[in-house]
Parts: structure tokens; sequence; C-alpha cells
């Protein structure tokens, strides 16, 4: 993975913020596939482009 990929993905924790809300409803969202997403291992990735369209809180 190069770091231009890298630069595509964001954690639980950035997406929170920007939609203004918790970091438990994002992970929440990811699990109800109400936001796209890829979970590894334990954490949530989630890909930049794909959160145009999300409702924010």
């Amino acid at each position: 993975m190069t770091s231009q990929h890298l630069s595509n993905v964001m954690g639980v924790n950035e997406v929170a913020a920007i939609l203004n809300v918790s970091p438990g409803h994002v992970k929440n969202l990811c699990a109800e596939g109400k936001i796209v997403a890829k979970k590894i291992g334990k954490t949530w990735v989630i890909d930049r482009s794909r959160l145009r369209g999300v409702r924010r809180g």
C-alpha cells in the first residue's frame, strides 16, 4: 500500500469529528453498512471518497 492510498483512508475518530458524532456511532454505522468501510482486525478503515452523502450529526 502506498502513501497515496493511506491518505485516502480515515479512522473512526477522524470520521466522528467530521460528522460531529461519537466514535461509537461511527462504528455502528460501519457495522450496519451505512458507511462503506473495511474492518481490519478491530479497526475500521473508511475510504474518504465514500463519505460523501453520509449525514452529519
